[in-house]
C-alpha cells in the first residue's frame, strides 16, 4: 500500500531502476508501451491507480460519463490517487482529460492521470503544473461517443492490466505498474541497485576501465 513515505522513496529512483528491481526480484514486467508518454517532457507521477474503463457508445443519448467524473469523488483514503482510463482504440484521437478534469481531479487529491487515448488543454495542464501521461494529444471531443461503463474493475492501458489500487509510476523513460504488495520490496531492490550503479558511475568518471569498476563494484544486487 502505497504511503507518502513510499512515494517520495519511488520519486528519488526512476522507473528504469525500478524495472531492473522487478527483474531481480522475478517479478514480471509491467512496462506501458512507449507510446503512453508524459504531456510536459520530464514530468514524474507516482500514485495509487483509480481505473476507469470507457466503451464505444453509437447512442449519444446512452453515452454517459458520470461514472467517470464521479470517480474523481470517491477515492476515498487512497494516498495520492491517479486517474487511469482505458479508452477503446477507435477514440484514441478524442480527449477524455483536459484543464477541467485536472481541476476537478487536483481538487479531491489527485496528482496526476493516465489515459489510453487523448488529452487535450496541454499548455493549460503544464501551467496547472498536473502531470498526465497518455497516448496522444488531441484537441478532439470525446463527449457523446463513449460511455463509463465501469469504476474500480481491471483496466488495460498500453497494453498491460492495471488493478485498482496498484501503483503507478511514470517519468520521461515511460509508465511502469507495481502490484501494492510487491512496493516495498521494489522500492528496496531499486535503492540497492541506485547505489551499486553510481559505485559504478564513480569510478568510470575517475577513469577506471569499466571491466574493473564492475568487478570491484561486485555483482549487481
Amino acid at each position: 500500500m502505497l504511503t507518502e513515505e513510499k512515494r517520495e522513496q519511488l520519486l528519488e529512483l526512476s522507473t528504469a531502476l525500478a524495472v531492473d528491481a522487478m527483474d531481480r526480484l522475478g517479478l514480471q514486467e509491467s512496462v506501458l508501451n512507449p507510446a503512453i508518454s508524459p504531456v510536459e517532457p520530464f514530468t514524474r507521477m507516482v500514485g495509487t491507480a483509480v481505473t476507469v474503463l470507457l466503451r464505444s457508445q453509437p447512442d449519444p443519448a446512452k453515452a454517459d460519463l458520470t461514472v467517470y467524473t464521479r470517480a474523481f469523488e470517491t477515492a476515498g483514503e487512497l494516498c495520492c490517487p491517479i486517474i487511469a482510463v482505458e479508452v477503446p482504440a477507435a477514440h484514441h484521437h478524442q480527449a477524455i482529460f483536459g484543464e477541467g478534469a485536472a481541476t476537478g481531479a487536483r481538487r479531491h487529491g489527485f496528482v496526476g492521470a493516465l489515459v489510453d487515448g487523448a488529452v487535450r488543454d496541454t499548455c493549460e495542464l503544464r501551467d496547472m503544473g498536473f502531470p498526465a501521461f497518455s497516448r496522444t494529444t488531441s484537441p478532439g471531443y470525446i463527449c457523446g461517443k463513449v460511455e463509463a461503463v465501469s469504476k474500480g474493475d481491471p483496466i488495460r492501458v498500453g497494453g498491460v492490466t492495471i488493478e485498482p489500487g496498484a501503483i503507478i509510476f511514470g517519468d520521461n523513460d515511460g509508465v511502469m505498474v507495481i502490484a501494492a504488495a510487491h512496493l516495498d520490496s521494489v522500492i528496496e531492490k531499486a535503492g540497492e541497485i541506485k547505489q551499486w550503479e553510481q559505485q559504478v558511475h564513480r569510478q568510470i568518471a575517475e577513469g577506471r576501465p569499466f571491466k574493473e569498476a564492475l568487478a570491484s563494484a561486485g555483482a549487481m544486487p
